[in-house]
C-alpha cells in the first residue's frame, strides 16, 4: 500500500503542476484596471522584484487566491499594463506548529495541510539604464480587487553607476529581522540590490514563514523585508525595510532551501518540521529506486517519458530538492545545473553564485549526526544520514568546477570592476557551523564477522550502487553493524585545495558567505572573506586570545566528550578559531560587542543576539561597510563599526 501512496503523491505533483499555471502570455488583450477602483482583497505579498536585464526587469507577488487577472501597471503616468502568468506554488503547507490563528485564538492547522498560494509574475520591458519606473501590482478576482503600492524599479544599471548592494544570509524567521531591515533602509537609503547567501527561511514548505506567521519571534520573511510587519504586528517596535519593492534579490541555495525526504513525511503526516533535516543522497535514492523496481515493490509507468518523470520525482522525494527556492526566485538558467548556480553582472558587479551547500546534522555522538549513526538504525541504511553529506560537488573534475572555470575566464568576467562569489556555507568562520571542514565524511563502520570478533572497514561516502551493495549490504542482513563513525579530515578541504586557489587565481575579490548566524571576515591575500548574518541567531563562536575565550555553540559535542567508543580525530575540529588557523580580522572603526557592552574587551566578531548588523557594498567608493545597532532601542544610533576596500592590494 505505501508504494501505491509513492505513486500517487508523485502523479499529484505532476498534475498540480501542469493544471495550475495560467496567464496570458505578451501581446494577448488586457482588460484595463480602473486605477480609482477601491481595493477589497489583501495581497499576501508586496511585489518583489527578479532577474533584471538591460531592458526588463521581472515582477512577481503572492496571493492566497487563483484570481481572474493579474496585472503589473508601469510607466511615468503609469499608462502601461503587461498581465502576470500565475503558477500555484506546488509544496506550500502548514501544519501544527504553523502560528497562524482564527478569531478566537485556535490554530487554523492541526495537521499536515496543504494551502493554496500562487505566485503571479509578469516581465516589464522597455526599460533604459539609469532610469526608475513607477509600477504597481494588481490582483483580481471576479468583481474584487487588491492592489499593492507604488513603488519604482529599474533595469540592469550600466557599469559606473554607482549602487548600493545589501550582503546578507540567514533571516530564517528570527527576532531581530523586522529592525535591522529597517535600520538598513535608514541609514542607507533603498538599496539597489540584495545579495543573500541562502537560508532564507527555517522550512521553506511552510507558506506562513514566508507570508504571514503570527509570531513576533519569529517573524515572517516578506513582512521584515519589505516593511510590513506591522499590519501583523500594529504595537511592534519595527516595522521592517521596505527593499524587496525596489531591489532585486539574488539568491544562493542554503542548507534550509533543500528538504529532505518529502514523500515520507507527506506520507507520515509528521508535519513539515521533520522533512528540513531529514536529507539522504541522490546515490542511496537510486540504489533504493532500483532495489523496489526489482522488488516489484513499485511499478514505473509504461510510458518511456513518463518513467523518466516518474524516477525523477521519486528520487527527488527521497534525498532532497530545491523546489520552493526554484519557484519563488528568478535566476539565470544557462549554467549546467539550470538555476542551482549561476553568474550574472549587475552594474560594476559580477556575481558569481556556487551551491557548495552540504546538511547541517547534529553535533551528538551518540545519534545520527555529523559524527555518527543512531545505534538503534545502525543496521538500517534507510534511516541513514551518511554524516555531513553534500548537495552538489564542486571540487576539480565535476561539472560546477568547469562551469565556474569557464566563467572565470569569461570577458564579462575580467572586465568587471568588482568580482563576487557567494555560497552559503562558510569557508572561514568561528561558528560551529565552519566546522567540518567542507570535506566528504569518511565513513569508518565496525562489524561483527562470522566468528564474532570485530573489523572494521572505511568508506568515503559517495559510494556507487555496486559498492553499496557488495560491501555494506551483506554487513546489514546479518545485522553485524555494531559502530558507525565519520571523520572529515582537515586537509582534504575541498573548498581549501580546489577552489579558493581558482578564485586567487583570477582576481576575485570577495567571497560572501553565511550559514554560522553572526559576523566575522578575514582576508588572504587580495581575497576577502565576509560571514554578516546575525539576525538574533547566533549560537557563538569559538575564539580565545589573551583577553577572552568563548565556545562555541552548547550543541557542539566534539568527538570524544562522552568517552568510551573510538571516534574522530578531534585535531580535525578545533574547539576554538579557523580550522585553518586563518587570522580573524577585527572591526576598523569600532568594535560592537565592546561598545554595547557585551564584551569587556574587543573581540573580532559580532555573535550578540542584541546586536543587530547589516553589511553593503558601496559601488562608487569600492567599499564594504558594516553597521551596529541596539536591537532594544529602537530610536538608538546606528554604528558603522567596520569597513575595507575591494580595490586594495594586502598580503594577507
Amino acid at each position: 500500500m505505501r508504494a501505491k501512496v509513492s505513486v500517487l503523491v508523485i502523479d499529484l505533483f505532476l498534475v498540480i503542476t501542469a493544471a495550475w499555471t495560467t496567464g496570458v502570455r505578451e501581446g494577448e488583450p488586457i482588460t484595463p484596471f480602473d486605477p480609482g477602483r477601491p481595493a477589497t482583497l489583501s495581497l499576501l505579498t508586496e511585489p518583489y522584484l527578479q532577474l533584471p536585464t538591460e531592458s526588463t526587469v521581472t515582477v512577481a507577488w503572492f496571493t492566497d487566491f487563483v484570481g481572474t487577472e493579474h496585472a503589473v501597471v508601469y510607466g511615468e503616468y503609469l499608462e502601461n499594463t503587461v498581465r502576470a502568468v500565475t503558477t500555484r506554488m506546488s509544496r506550500s503547507f502548514e501544519d501544527h506548529q504553523s502560528d497562524l490563528f482564527d478569531a478566537a485564538g485556535e490554530r487554523l492547522y492541526d495537521s499536515f495541510t496543504e494551502r493554496g498560494v500562487w505566485r503571479h509574475e509578469a516581465i516589464v520591458t522597455g526599460l533604459e539604464p539609469g532610469e526608475r519606473v513607477s509600477y504597481y501590482v494588481t490582483s483580481t478576482d471576479g468583481s474584487e480587487v487588491g492592489r499593492s503600492h507604488v513603488y519604482t524599479l529599474q533595469a540592469n544599471p550600466r557599469p559606473g553607476t554607482p549602487l548600493t548592494i545589501v550582503l546578507t544570509s540567514d533571516q530564517q524567521n528570527r527576532a531581530m529581522s523586522p529592525g535591522t531591515f529597517q535600520k538598513l533602509v535608514e541609514t542607507v537609503g533603498i538599496p539597489d540590490a540584495v545579495l543573500f547567501a541562502g537560508d532564507f527561511v527555517d522550512n521553506p514548505h511552510r507558506a506562513s514563514e514566508w507570508f504571514d506567521r503570527r509570531n513576533e519571534e519569529r517573524p515572517a520573511f516578506f513582512p521584515s523585508l519589505q516593511g510590513t510587519f506591522r499590519t501583523l504586528f500594529p504595537d511592534h517596535p519595527y516595522t521592517g525595510g521596505a527593499v524587496l519593492q525596489y531591489a532585486p534579490v539574488f539568491g544562493t541555495i542554503g542548507n534550509h532551501e533543500t528538504p529532505g525526504r518529502f514523500a515520507k513525511h507527506a506520507e507520515d503526516q509528521a508535519g513539515i518540521g521533520p522533512v528540513d533535516g531529514d536529507p539522504q543522497p541522490r546515490w542511496y535514492a537510486e540504489y533504493r529506486y532500483e532495489r523496489e523496481v526489482a522488488a516489484e515493490n513499485i511499478i514505473p509507468p509504461a510510458d518511456p517519458e513518463r518513467a523518466v518523470l516518474f524516477r525523477e520525482q521519486y528520487i527527488r522525494d527521497r534525498s532532497y530538492e530545491h523546489t520552493a527556492y526554484f519557484e519563488m526566485w528568478n535566476h539565470p538558467e544557462d549554467a549546467p545545473q539550470g538555476e542551482s548556480y549561476w553568474a550574472n553582472r549587475f552594474g560594476d558587479v559580477f556575481i558569481i553564485s556556487m551551491h557548495v551547500n552540504r546538511v547541517w546534522r547534529h553535533w551528538n555522538p551518540n545519534r545520527r549526526g555529523k559524527f555518527s549513526e543512531a545505534p538503534e538504525h545502525l543496521n538500517d541504511p534507510d534511516e541513514w544520514g551518511f554524516g555531513d553529506m553534500f548537495f552538489e560537488y564542486y571540487g576539480v573534475g565535476t561539472e560546477q568546477y568547469e562551469w565556474l572555470v569557464d566563467v572565470l575566464e569569461s570577458e564579462e568576467f575580467r572586465e568587471a570592476r568588482y568580482r563576487i562569489v557567494m555560497g552559503h556555507q562558510t569557508m572561514f568562520g568561528l561558528g560551529d557551523n565552519a566546522l567540518p571542514v567542507m570535506t566528504d565524511p569518511v565513513a569508518t563502520i565496525t562489524y561483527l564477522d562470522e566468528s564474532g570478533d570485530e573489523q572494521t572497514i572505511e568508506r568515503v561516502w559517495p559510494a556507487d550502487a555496486g559498492t553499496f551493495q557488495r560491501d555494506i549490504v551483506p554487513l546489514v542482513e546479518r545485522e553485524a553493524i555494531v559502530d558507525i563513525y565519520y571523520e572529515y579530515p582537515v586537509a582534504n578541504d575541498i573548498w581549501l585545495n580546489d577552489i579558493e586557489p581558482l578564485l586567487l587565481d583570477h582576481g576575485v575579490h570577495l567571497v560572501h558567505t553565511g550559514h554560522s548566524h553572526l559576523w566575522n571576515r578575514t582576508r588572504i591575500g587580495d581575497l576577502h572573506y565576509i560571514e554578516t548574518s546575525n539576525y538574533g541567531n547566533s549560537f557563538g563562536v569559538g575564539y580565545r586570545d589573551d583577553h577572552v575565550e568563548t565556545r562555541r555553540a552548547p550543541w557542539a559535542r566534539f568527538p570524544g566528550d562522552e568517552g568510551g567508543k573510538p571516534g574522530p580525530v578531534r585535531e580535525n575540529y578545533p574547539r576554538f578559531g579557523d580550522a585553518h588557523d586563518r587570522r580573524p580580522l577585527y572591526p576598523t572603526v569600532l568594535n560592537p560587542e565592546l561598545h554595547f557592552g557585551e564584551s569587556e574587551v574587543e573581540v573580532p566578531y559580532v555573535s550578540s543576539n542584541e546586536i543587530g548588523v547589516f553589511t553593503v557594498l558601496d559601488t562608487e567608493a569600492g567599499t564594504v561597510r558594516s553597521y551596529a545597532y541596539d536591537w532594544n532601542d529602537p530610536e538608538g544610533e546606528v554604528m558603522l563599526f567596520d569597513e575595507f576596500s575591494l580595490l586594495s592590494k594586502g598580503d594577507g
